[in-house]
């Protein structure tokens, strides 16, 4: 049986500071902390693939040929390292079973891949499992304030609330 620990953090950013966020992230991944599953949940437009892309870039991949994998689901990269790393979207499929069929559960519990997950809470049971099952996951959810005046949800000066807890 597993022994799950949690920690919790909250942090107050523009889409610039996103990127700041993530080179903290890889710089703690680069120092032997492993962040292999990172789950990015809040509404359209928030930033989940604007942090996913700054992540993926301060871990030195080149992904310039490559868009958000919204519409191909998931995208693999390997850094100059050699770790592997998957980048996927699951807004576009409508059950746990889509999911299986994607093949990418698979490499969901593999220790030896990072993964970048955006919209993992369509998926209840997956989540859950994945939470239990002693790999590290940090789930970070990102979500505008609200009150702003003048600002539209694709407005890169927009202030989020980005908070994350880790657990394992």
């Amino acid at each position: 049986m597993t022994r799950n620990s949690r920690l919790s953090a909250e942090r107050i950013c523009s889409e610039a500071d996103l990127s700041e966020l993530a080179l903290e992230w890889v710089g703690a991944l680069r120092k032997g902390r492993v962040l292999p599953r990172i789950l990015l949940t809040g509404e359209m437009g928030t930033g989940k693939s604007t942090f996913a892309r700054a992540f993926l870039e301060a871990l030195g991949v080149d992904r310039a040929a490559e868009g958000s994998p919204t519409f191909a689901i998931a995208h693999e990269y390997r850094t100059d390292e050699g770790l592997r790393v998957i980048h996927a979207d699951g807004y576009r499929l409508k059950s746990e079973s889509d999911l299986e069929e994607t093949g990418l559960l698979e490499s969901l519990w593999d220790p030896e891949i990072l993964f970048l997950f955006e919209w993992m809470e369509l998926f209840p049971a997956t989540h859950a499992s994945l939470v239990k099952s002693g790999l590290p996951v940090r789930e970070v959810r990102l979500e505008f304030i609200p009150g702003e005046q003048g600002a539209s949800a694709r407005d890169p000066a927009k202030i989020r609330k980005v908070s994350w807890t880790q657990t394992n």
